[in-house]
């Protein structure tokens, strides 16, 4: 289970720009507040969301977003193909756009780079948030170091109670592709 809330900013509303896609077949890591892209090179099935990684960092055509539920959430998959025959299927998430005016908390970072407040961030391995890199794409700014809060949803024991403390970063979102040539084809 991930952590993720919007501390100020358009959310929820109209206002907000998100995308709701399916998850990808391969896809079992996605929680909470995981980044997210959007990828439609598959074009038999169309666009889905995949977990963001370092790949997707140094690729200013991979949009991020912030994922609003884990894939493994009943919703989730009743919103894409669960249970509709034979085949399995795929769960439907919504993500946040990182270009929308946000600032928001989550326990899905790289607790092992030692963010500051104004700090600038970028996309981390396993879809985590982290020290930004020059030349890289920059999806936000910190504008609280890394602390401990309560989460009352947070597995403390699993199947028996819920309710720990988590540790988490607030940020500001921000989309700042590293251009460095040409995004022609």
């Amino acid at each position: 289970m991930g952590w993720f809330t919007v501390i100020k900013g358009a959310y929820p509303g109209l206002d907000q720009i998100d995308r709701c896609l399916p998850v990808g077949t391969s896809e079992t890591s996605i929680q909470r507040g995981s980044l997210v892209y959007e990828d439609d090179s598959d074009t038999s099935v169309g666009p889905q969301f995949r977990l963001a990684g370092v790949a997707q960092a140094a690729d200013p055509r991979a949009y991020i977003y912030f994922c609003l539920v884990d894939q493994t959430n009943f919703s989730a998959g009743m919103a894409g193909t669960y249970g509709q025959g034979s085949a399995g299927g795929v769960a439907k998430v919504t993500g946040l756009a990182v270009g929308m005016p946000l600032e928001v908390q989550t326990d899905q970072f790289d607790t092992g780079c030692g963010l500051a407040a104004g700090d600038l961030l970028g996309v981390g391995a396993g879809g985590l948030v982290t020290a930004h890199a020059a030349g890289l794409n920059c999806i936000g700014q910190c504008t609280k170091a890394p602390f401990f809060r309560w989460v009352n949803d947070a597995v403390a024991i699993a199947g028996r109670r819920t309710g720990a403390n988590v540790e988490a970063v607030n940020l500001r979102t921000m989309w700042l592709p590293g251009l460095v040539g040409s995004m022609g084809s």
